[in-house]
């Protein structure tokens, strides 16, 4: 399973964090956008669109397809996915269905599946 498994963990790496990215930089533009009208949660949600961003770069660093701060880990892969879904739910929950529709979740799910991966194959 050795190269196939790494392969597929990097496409589902970097489908997911591009997914991500997207979910965030939407994110960040509304809470921004909601911070100028004087709404204070929406300072909580930049700092959530910020900390979804820094999880995106991270885990496709983490997946092997670059080599930045994190090293080559499918355990940190699979960490990164399930604070992406606790992220974007903003509590934790374990309702596969609840993450499976919704985009942000998805995609925090698809890192997951591919953190899952690279342990499997080692």
């Amino acid at each position: 399973m050795g190269c196939k498994a790494e392969g597929a963990a990097q496409g589902f790496t970097l489908l997911g964090a591009l997914v991500l990215l997207v979910f965030a930089i939407q994110m960040l533009l509304g809470a921004i956008n909601a911070a100028s009208g004087g709404n204070l949660d929406a300072v909580i949600d930049m700092l959530l669109a910020i900390l979804l961003i820094l999880i995106a770069i991270l885990s496709v660093d983490a997946c092997g397809y670059i080599h930045w701060k994190v090293a080559k880990s499918g355990t940190a892969l699979a960490i990164f996915g399930f604070i992406a879904i606790v992220v974007v739910l903003r509590n934790l929950s374990f309702d596969i269905i609840g993450w499976l529709m919704n985009v942000g979740t998805l995609a925090g799910l698809m890192i997951l599946i591919a953190g899952v991966l690279l342990i499997a194959r080692s």
